[in-house]
């Protein structure tokens, strides 16, 4: 899908920490819909090649869901 997985990762790993702050919403909504953490499909293509073989379908969604909370 063309996804940034690092800076998306990020911004999650930051929404986390703070407990749901405005930095990952503000930076999220300034991306193109098809750029968005919900533009995950869930192929998982992304995981098969991650060093740190993080599940990173399943963190897409639960940001997703995160934001639209």
């Amino acid at each position: 899908m063309g996804l940034d997985i690092p800076k998306l990762l990020s911004l999650y790993n930051e929404h986390k920490f703070t407990g749901g702050g405005f930095i990952a919403p503000m930076a999220i909504s300034a991306l193109p819909e098809d750029k968005r953490p919900s533009a995950c499909i869930g192929c998982r293509s992304c995981e098969a090649v991650c060093p740190q073989q993080l599940k990173i379908s399943e963190a897409m969604a639960e940001f997703t869901e995160l934001l639209n909370q």
